[in-house]
């Protein structure tokens, strides 16, 4: 049997959120201290924004395709269409906000003079914009799915997620 579309994006979203605690969890002490992560803490941030850089552009692609499902059953609703592509967008700065942080800490060496460039408060940042990303989600994306879309066009929708 299929998996639900919504269920499988849903399992999705707490493995990215479990990565958001982790990576508060790492970047807390030095918001307390007000500076910058010592080299272990840098290690780990390291290590988890690799997940953000990496898998999570499964899960976009996987959104991406229950949101083109959803905009065909919208049909020419024009305000539908600017709402996923603003999702769309934030997708794409999210992974760019990602992608600038793992390179910083990727050009890190362990001198404390160079890792102390790195800003908390961006990392900070960058995990409230995610939260409320999948919280948009959820409420906008997930029940627009629930109420329009049909047993039929679900599985089809999860077989295409399936591929990806």
């Amino acid at each position: 049997m299929m998996p639900d579309p919504l269920h499988l994006l849903k399992r999705e979203h707490e493995l990215i959120l479990d990565h958001l605690r982790m990576i508060e969890t790492t970047v807390a002490p030095s918001l307390l201290r007000h500076h910058a992560p010592t080299e272990p803490e840098w290690k780990t941030l390291r290590e988890l924004f690799r997940f953000f850089t990496g898998r999570v552009a499964i899960h976009f692609n996987r959104e991406a395709v229950l949101m083109a499902a959803l905009g065909r059953s919208f049909g020419r609703e024009r305000s539908a269409r600017q709402q996923f592509e603003g999702l769309r967008r934030e997708h794409r700065a999210l992974r760019t906000d990602a992608v600038a942080i793992r390179k910083r800490l990727k050009e890190k060496t362990a001198a404390a003079s160079e890792v102390a460039d790195i800003d908390p408060c961006r990392i900070r940042s960058f995990v409230q914009r995610y939260r409320a990303q999948l919280s948009c989600e959820e409420r906008i994306l997930f029940v627009l799915a629930d109420l329009r879309l049909t047993a039929e066009q679900r599985r089809q929708i999860s077989h295409r997620m399936l591929q990806i």
